[in-house]
């Protein structure tokens, strides 16, 4: 989070232009599925990690934060409008 808060003091942030991205989403899973979402998420970022830098290239951090929801039931965290 301290990563994103510098970006948004900058006077030059722009982030539009420049792609950031913020993503949520709920997923139920068993505890392998979830093993194996996450070994899929951190294998495609991995195959980026070995890009060297040039001038052509920018800098970019990705965080990957995963936090469990208490909420049960197949209805649980669905908005009821």
């Amino acid at each position: 989070m301290a990563d994103f808060d510098r970006y948004l003091a900058r006077d030059d942030a722009d982030p539009a232009r420049e792609g950031v991205v913020y993503r949520q989403g709920a997923v139920w899973l068993t505890d392998d599925e979830f093993a194996e979402l996450v070994e899929e998420i951190e294998a495609a970022i991995a195959r980026r990690t070995h890009t060297a830098p040039s001038d052509d290239r920018t800098r970019h951090i990705i965080s990957f934060v995963v936090v469990p929801d208490n909420a049960t039931g197949p209805d649980a965290g669905t908005d009821p409008s």
